[in-house]
């Protein structure tokens, strides 16, 4: 199946039932006349509930809009993203849907032991520069059945929730590969499939912190809170994964922990932070750009050096 494919739909469109009563040509060029009609309305019914994946940069606001400080060029489509050994990989589940509308969201690994699946609901927090989401609630068991608009939430208007998916591969995962898909009930089927690809580095074992750990604001953008932890260099610790700043930072320490691994004159500190300036420059000539899956890049290149080293050195 592939991505957004809808199931649950065979056949073309039941015609009313007053068509029982006409016959011949008559009865059939009112049935052809009326067909397209019918299957714009059911494209349309189709189109108005979605389910869409983006990377942890990209926070979406309850219309379906990415945040403004999260806009920088065109978000990277989740077709197959590379995960670390003993390292999370997060991404935003965003559900769509008119008013009123519920559903049941399921997440699916196939083999259904290939990582640990834990699944946030995320609240959002009005900020000046509009709806942010930020605060997280882990879901006990799936499938999450929902609401729209959010009733814990209540925000005016809400077409769009969003969830955090956080996925854990263990540190003697096998490098391979694995399918996963979000699969959105909503009286048809809509599915979102992603090849998760598990590389060889192994990240070391993090230390999550129970006191406070400063955080940028909500309404700062998510490659700023990715770019603080790889600064605080002597404060490499993870907060609770209590918000989606908590996440991007603890994935980031992530990095930081792999690069550690790394000669020093290729993904020593320094050296991080010029590749992160390279990506992400902010002087007078060539100014800083917006958003934050420019840290992706950053990511790609670590995984990409980290790579480098033979299986045997993890």
């Amino acid at each position: 199946m592939g991505a957004g494919e809808l199931t649950g739909y065979g056949g073309y469109p039941t015609l009313p039932p007053e068509t029982a009563n006409e016959s011949g040509a008559g009865a059939f060029a009112c049935q052809l006349l009326r067909l397209p009609i019918l299957l714009a309305v059911t494209a349309c019914a189709l189109a108005a509930q979605s389910v869409d994946i983006y990377s942890e940069f990209s926070r979406v606001d309850p219309s379906g809009e990415i945040v403004p400080a999260d806009r920088g060029g065109q978000p990277r489509e989740i077709l197959s993203p590379a995960v670390a050994r003993n390292a999370w990989a997060s991404f935003h589940v965003v559900v769509s849907a008119p008013p009123n509308t519920t559903y049941l969201l399921y997440v699916v690994p196939n083999p259904l032991n290939a990582c640990r699946v834990a699944l946030y609901r995320e609240h959002y927090e009005k900020t000046p520069a509009g709806w942010v989401p930020d605060r997280l609630t882990e879901l006990t068991h799936l499938p999450d059945f929902g609401a729209m608009p959010d009733p814990a939430d209540g925000v005016d208007g809400q077409t769009t929730r969003a969830y955090l998916l956080d996925l854990w591969i263990p540190p003697n995962a096998d490098v391979a590969r694995f399918r996963l898909e979000v699969q959105l009930k909503v009286g048809y089927w809509i599915v979102r499939p992603m090849e998760v690809r598990v590389i060889a580095p192994r990240v070391p074992d993090l230390h999550v912190s129970t006191a406070p750990v400063p955080l940028p604001p909500v309404s700062a953008g998510t490659g700023s809170v990715a770019l603080g932890a790889l600064l605080d260099q002597p404060n490499r610790t993870c907060p609770p994964p209590e918000t989606v700043r908590a996440i991007i930072r603890r994935n980031a320490v992530q990095d930081a922990a792999l690069a550690s691994r790394l000669d020093p004159s290729i993904a020593g500190p320094r050296q991080l932070l010029e590749r992160a300036e390279t990506l992400h420059p902010g002087n007078g000539t060539n100014p800083r750009t917006t958003g934050g899956e420019w840290y992706l890049r950053l990511r790609d290149w670590l995984y990409a050096e980290a790579q480098r080293m033979p299986v045997e050195f993890w």
